[in-house]
């Protein structure tokens, strides 16, 4: 398997669009998950990966080679995320319904689980995933960077071109908002 710098770098010399597939179905489902949890959209998401490799492909020659190609991207679909968010506010218009089921990949259940656990499972990932995409942008996209797509503080920071302590204090203050919002249903599931 050929290695990022060396896809980048016949997709701009040689003009190779294989090349700059590869990339592509390389990084899609990473790029879709982020934009997905962030915005609660499938269709939204969609629209914000074309956008990311559209925008990424029109920019490849300011990619620096020797930099993780995935952070970059993380980077041009978190701004495409902020913007979405930003014009969807601006319209006064957000929606925080979450699609059920649609878009997410497929909880791998036992067969030998109850079904009734399976449906509060499911119900509690729901009230979790629309509490967090009611929080404030700032604290919702270092959430999802975090805890759903497993980035560490210092990408996010990278990515988002802010301090480490700030990304910091962005999960801190999430967290508690999330605390604060599921306190009651997180102790009732605690106590079964």
């Amino acid at each position: 398997m050929k290695e990022d710098a060396e896809l980048v770098r016949q997709t701009l010399t040689k003009s190779d669009l294989n090349s700059y597939d590869c990339l592509v179905k390389r990084y899609q489902k990473q790029v879709y998950n982020l934009a997905l949890h962030t915005l609660g959209n499938s269709e939204d998401a969609g629209d914000v990966v074309q956008e990311t490799f559209l925008r990424a492909y029109n920019k490849l020659h300011t990619f620096r080679q020797d930099a993780s190609f995935l952070t970059w991207l993380y980077k041009i679909a978190s701004n495409l995320c902020i913007d979405q968010i930003r014009a969807r506010n601006s319209r006064s218009a957000l929606s925080l319904d979450v699609e059920t089921g649609e878009g997410r990949e497929p909880v791998a259940e036992s067969r030998t689980s109850n079904p009734e656990n399976i449906v509060v499972r499911n119900n509690l990932q729901e009230i979790i995933q629309r509490e967090v995409l009611q929080l404030p942008e700032r604290y919702r996209m270092v959430i999802v960077m975090r805890h759903l797509q497993d980035m560490s503080v210092e990408e996010i920071a990278r990515i988002l071109e802010i301090p480490d302590g700030t990304v910091k204090t962005h999960l801190f203050r999430g967290r508690e908002m999330l605390r604060e919002r599921l306190g009651s249903l997180l102790d009732v599931n605690d106590g079964k």
